[in-house]
């Protein structure tokens, strides 16, 4: 709006000049037209001063004008904080509190608790218009990054990236067209490890069983991965639908049971008779750890966002659910899984499975170790190579080093801990992600970290224990 003299002298136009309300004396930012109640305001009058002396009675004029569509646009942050921006005008669930950080002080970032329909989470980006702006940079969700200075005095905030859905995650010609077949082809380009911030190597897809957004990548093996934790729950409807939508189901698989309310690992008969996918009891299925096995997982994490809206760093959407080894594999044997066997069985989308492990007699399947050793590290082998049957990079900077590329984007895997027994642990701190390969009868193999170590599928873990997934796509 501007000011200026009725009368037509040689009165200066007076542009953006400020509005108080009559009420609270406050500035007026905008004004609500679908207000019952008309808003009263006061208007703030400048003269030039080289305006003659005298009295004037003269009306002044003021030009309302309509405010724009909203656009996304910087948000301030406080000082002496990281400030997590939803960076969407409409659709984002969650909340986040603010990090508390200094001036080139190391941190670990806060992952997402935001989720956005039609959407996959790419990671974090120090500008909100980084999708246009060349200067952009992109960090993974639990990252170590060293805090931008001016954060101490002013904050700074980290927006969420987003990436929409371009179909569905089982549409095969879809994930062909951008994946490409035995890693040659395909739109994606392969992602910098750099934080150079590339959309050309991110989209999403969406998994049809439960219309959750993934974003997925093509990450340093060269193979397109979903890089967010897999949020599947309950799928117990035996529906042809929802059978031929997983990757290779077994006919009698029916579906994830429900979440545990008690003990995870309980091998009762009511547990028994509760979480067995084929009808059977206590009574019929025999052999070491025969509780261990059962196809569970536990939505943990998306539970207590629903509870909890209030961020603590402990409960986190996007460490997705967790799942026994049993779940991961749509395993109905229960306790006849062969020693060092890889099953082609998974609750990763049809097209999508679980990445493989092993150990040093086998790392040429083992994907993890593509992924990380060869991909991500640059073929640098872990010190105890030459010695251990499990390599890992642990206790020393290489084991740091390892930790945070994992991290970071475009990898995006996280410390969401596991779950066993009654609660979930390590959260924030440590995470594991189950492959499809079996050590043993009771164990499996998992890739794992900490902020100093990280064993790539060369661990193994009772199949009990509750991991997070990650899925790659076949044929990529």
């Amino acid at each position: 709006y501007s000011f200026s003299n009725n009368a037509g002298s040689s009165w200066t136009n007076y542009s953006g000049l400020p509005l108080y309300t009559a009420e609270t004396g406050k500035e007026l930012v905008s004004v609500d037209t679908n207000t019952v109640t008309p808003i009263k305001f006061k208007i703030a009058a400048k003269a030039s001063t080289n305006q003659p002396a005298g009295t004037y009675t003269n009306v002044i004029n003021f030009i309302a004008v309509a405010n724009p569509e909203p656009t996304l646009g910087p948000v301030d942050c406080t000082a002496g904080k990281i400030c997590y921006q939803p960076n969407a005008l409409s659709g984002v669930v969650g909340t986040m509190a603010n990090q508390s950080a200094n001036d080139n002080e190391l941190i670990t970032l806060y992952p997402s608790n935001f989720s956005r329909s039609g959407y996959g989470f790419a990671g974090w980006s120090d500008v909100y218009d980084y999708d246009t702006n060349s200067a952009a940079k992109f960090y993974g969700p639990q990252e170590d990054i060293t805090v931008p200075t001016g954060t101490t005095a002013n904050g700074t905030s980290l927006y969420a990236v987003w990436v929409k859905s371009e179909g569905s995650l089982q549409d095969s010609n879809k994930v062909a067209a951008l994946c490409g077949t035995n890693g040659t082809g395909g739109s994606l380009t392969t992602a910098p490890t750099d934080g150079t911030a590339n959309l050309t190597s991110v989209t999403a897809l969406t998994d049809e069983r439960n219309n959750q957004t993934y974003a997925i990548a093509r990450l340093a093996d060269n193979n397109c991965w979903m890089i967010e934790n897999l949020r599947l729950e309950n799928t117990a409807t035996t529906g042809a639908t929802n059978t031929a939508l997983a990757q290779g189901y077994n006919s009698s698989f029916t579906g994830l049971a429900n979440p545990e309310s008690a003990d995870f690992s309980s091998n009762s008969t009511t547990a028994n008779s509760l979480y067995s996918t084929d009808g059977s009891t206590e009574n019929t299925i025999s052999g070491d750890y025969q509780g261990y096995r059962f196809p569970r997982y536990n939505n943990f994490n998306t539970q207590q966002r629903a509870e909890n809206t209030s961020y603590t760093n402990v409960n986190t959407y996007s460490y997705g659910n967790y799942y026994t080894w049993a779940a991961a594999i749509a395993d109905t044997t229960h306790y006849k899984t062969n020693k060092q066997s890889v099953t082609n069985t998974s609750i990763c989308p049809t097209g999508w499975r679980l990445p493989k492990g092993g150990n040093k007699s086998n790392e040429a399947n083992n994907e993890f170790w593509s992924l990380v050793v060869d991909g991500i590290n640059g073929g640098t082998k872990p010190a105890n190579y030459d010695s251990s049957a499990y390599p890992n990079y642990t206790g020393t900077p290489e084991g740091s080093d390892a930790s945070n590329k994992l991290r970071a984007y475009p990898n995006n895997f996280l410390y969401s801990g596991y779950f066993y027994t009654s609660s979930a642990n390590g959260r924030g701190g440590t995470g594991y992600y189950w492959s499809s390969t079996a050590y043993n009868n009771i164990s499996s193999y998992s890739l794992d970290l900490y902020s100093s170590r990280v064993s790539p599928g060369t661990s193994d873990y009772d199949k009990c224990v509750g991991h997070s997934i990650r899925c790659t796509a076949i044929g990529s």
